[in-house]
């Protein structure tokens, strides 16, 4: 128990040291937090979100007074996740001009942007939202002198999954978007039970922007489309290259949401034990069960199953069952590294002549926590999950540690020791892993 409050206490003062720091007071670097901790600016990384060529945003100086010049800054670019959730590409512009800088104020998104140098030349740096891009005004002696503005123009690339930054919270509904090969787009998904508990229906809400995209009356994205029944979502927009066309939305969406989910597993096991016979290669039955109880923290309830011995009613025999809550306390790298709290008991049964004979019952509450790896080594919904329960003692301890990589089927390596006075009982092993029921 000491190890856990030690490990979430580490784990917070991370956090908070995380929180402190600052881009440039940018709107767009109040990410979305976790319910919990969540730890950085929440920097998007990986194929998900490739890196924009800057020379596909031209950047236009209209009455360049001051001699007023404006640049990106090269390799500048940068993925966050805004308030809305969307991931968001960012990059920096320069702007230059010849005159002192107490002379000079740029105006940008609602904030009056100071300038540095000297008499002879001064500059500034703006973080520009590639897929809004935008308008800053230049002000010299207090009068409007300067418009520099950013567009977006049909991209250069050759491959469309080069512009596309599907975010890996789609991955498991492979959505779809054609129409915008030309754009940079930037898209989110979010999964959401609609309906009366016991009978809900899935709705998966895609919220996407595109760079240089407008609506028909000229208003800009983001856009939301709600998607459910298999059913695509369309509308007419204003491409990058200014002429109108469709853009569909489609996806693979469970016309159910379930609550609850069953799985099994089995695989061959080595037990070790204080029984006198049945120890030694044994098979092995395991059973996992999540109850979804809220979905923006994964809080959940769950119960695993754990059955290993060579004849369960002749000769040695263990059984290891455990209830726990379960809820994401920290999460970090836009939540693709979590780690989840487990709260519970177990019951422990022990048969050292297997269950034809009187058995031991033991009632005992270790606690635990597990860490997890979506999407890990960018294969799409596959994760690296691994954790452990601990109950330290003299007479009595219990350890539980696993490690756990898959989707729907997955691979588990999992050790236990258990021991109770004189009694005791080792396993390990290897068990394959597959889902059994989904209902309510």
């Amino acid at each position: 128990m000491k190890r856990l409050l030690l490990t979430g206490l580490a784990c917070a003062v991370l956090a908070t040291a995380a929180g402190a720091e600052s881009e440039a007071n940018d709107p767009l670097d109040d990410a979305v937090r976790a319910p919990r901790i969540s730890i950085g600016a929440l920097p998007l990384t990986g194929e998900d979100h490739p890196a924009p060529d800057l020379a596909d945003f031209p950047v236009v100086v209209e009455i360049a007074a001051a001699g007023v010049e404006a640049r990106w800054v090269e390799k500048s670019v940068r993925w966050l996740r805004a308030k809305d959730g969307l991931p968001v590409p960012r990059a920096r512009l320069r702007v230059d001009a010849k005159a002192a800088p107490e002379r000079l104020l740029l105006r940008w998104r609602g904030r009056a942007i100071q300038f540095q140098g000297g008499p002879e030349g001064s500059s500034t740096e703006i973080f520009v939202p590639l897929l809004d891009g935008g308008e800053a005004r230049l002000e010299v002696d207090g009068q409007p002198a300067s418009r520099i503005k950013i567009t977006a123009r049909p991209a250069s690339a050759s491959a469309a999954n080069a512009r596309h930054a599907i975010d890996h919270r789609c991955s498991p509904y492979g959505v779809r978007v054609t129409g915008l090969d030309d754009a940079y787009l930037s898209m989110t998904c979010r999964l959401m039970p609609v309906g009366r508990i016991g009978a809900e229906e899935a709705l998966l809400e895609v919220r996407w922007s595109a760079a240089g995209v407008t609506m028909p009356d000229g208003s800009a994205p983001p856009l939301t489309a709600d998607l459910r029944d298999g059913r695509p979502a369309r509308t007419t927009v204003i491409g990058p290259d200014g002429k109108s066309r469709v853009v569909e939305l489609a996806a693979n969406v469970p016309p159910r949401f379930n609550r609850m989910k069953l799985a099994w597993g089995t695989g061959p096991y080595g037990l070790s034990s204080s029984a006198e016979s049945g120890n030694g290669a044994s098979g092995s039955v395991m059973l996992y069960g999540n109850f979804r109880l809220r979905t923006e923290d994964n809080l959940s309830l769950r119960a695993f199953e754990a059955a290993v011995g060579q004849s369960p009613v002749h000769t040695s025999f263990f059984n290891n069952l455990g209830l726990y809550f379960a809820y994401d306390a920290v999460r970090a790298l836009d939540t693709r590294l979590r780690l989840t709290i487990l709260l519970g008991a177990q019951i422990v049964t022990f048969a050292p002549k297997g269950l034809a004979h009187p058995a031991y019952n033991e009632s005992i509450a270790p606690q635990g926590f597990e860490v997890s790896y979506p999407d890990a080594f960018g294969i799409k919904n596959k994760s690296l999950s691994g954790g452990l329960f601990l109950q330290p003692g003299v007479s009595k301890r219990y350890q539980n540690m696993w490690v756990r990589y898959g989707g729907r089927w997955f691979g588990e390596l999992n050790y236990l020791s258990w021991r109770a006075n004189n009694r005791y009982a080792t396993m390990w092993g290897f068990s394959v892993g597959a889902p059994l029921a989904q209902f309510f």
